[in-house]
């Protein structure tokens, strides 16, 4: 991934392409992303799982995600991509709402769908987003952020948050923090006790609070956040096993194989074929 504007505004061409696909048809970014579907047909794959396109939806795609559109019908979209430190300028959103944080990521399909009323509205504030985006207006930043702070809103709405476990507040920052360590480390640090170290706790704490937050140990994350970015790689990267498996932090590419064959049944070769082949 290449580092990108902390926010940009655009439309999918006809076929439903996202600028900047890498190998596989399939695109790769840093940050947020917002992909309002008006109207089409189709699959959308992110991070290796099929959804179905259909007509009134708003998916949200965190920053990472491997995602590609294969349509069966020419499509009417947009994308609206934004940072953290973007959506969180001033003081609306202090820090993220509760459907983008890491408590909810992995505990529901991010998409939303919308009557026709509510489509009207999401369509005035995306189409006036594009518009900001493309003419340099004043106050063109306050306009921006405030418009995709109500887009986020409209998605935050469609989501049950009283179903997400309620933590005292020290747990949800600690929780949080780990995540996001866990993103920008864990290619060198896959000891939970590294990770405590750099939060000032002990090893323990930080297993009960990231257990009750999110129902698995710190361990388990930490092994999966691995997996996935292995299987990322193995659709997007046409790089060898071996220089995978020292990219992301393993000694040697035997270890590598073993960790992926033990988490996925298969090895990784067959794997990346399966894909790539599909």
């Amino acid at each position: 991934m290449t580092s990108e504007q902390p926010f940009h505004a655009e439309c999918l061409d006809i076929h439903g392409r996202i600028p900047g696909s890498s190998g596989g048809g399939y695109h790769q970014s840093e940050i947020f992303e917002m992909i309002w579907i008006k109207k089409g047909k189709g699959a959308f794959m992110i991070d290796l799982e099929k959804r179905q396109i259909l007509d009134n939806t708003l998916y949200c795609l965190f920053p990472g995600q491997i995602h590609r559109i294969t349509p069966e019908r020419e499509l009417v979209g947009y994308k609206i991509a934004f940072s953290e430190e973007f959506l969180c300028a001033g003081s609306a959103f202090a820090s993220l709402p509760p459907a983008l944080n890491h408590t909810s990521r992995g505990k529901r399909l991010q998409v939303a769908r919308f009557n026709a009323g509510t489509q009207m509205d999401i369509e005035n504030v995306i189409d006036t987003i594009i518009w900001e985006y493309r003419n340099q207006q004043r106050l063109r930043a306050d306009m921006l952020h405030g418009l995709l702070k109500i887009l986020v809103a409209y998605f935050s709405r469609r989501f049950d948050t009283d179903a997400l476990p309620r933590l005292p507040g020290n747990d949800q920052i600690v929780f949080n923090r780990f995540m996001k360590l866990l993103d920008r480390n864990f290619r060198r640090q896959k000891q939970v006790s590294a990770y405590a170290a750099d939060l000032a706790v002990t090893s323990n704490y930080l297993s009960e609070v990231v257990k009750r937050a999110s129902g698995h140990s710190a361990s388990h994350h930490i092994q999966q956040r691995l997996l996935l970015e292995a299987k990322r790689k193995a659709v997007t990267n046409a790089g060898r096993m071996k220089e995978i498996a020292f990219e992301l932090g393993f000694e040697d590419p035997s270890s590598f194989s073993k960790f992926f064959k033990s988490k996925t049944g298969m090895n990784f070769s067959d794997f990346r074929n399966s894909w790539l082949n599909s």
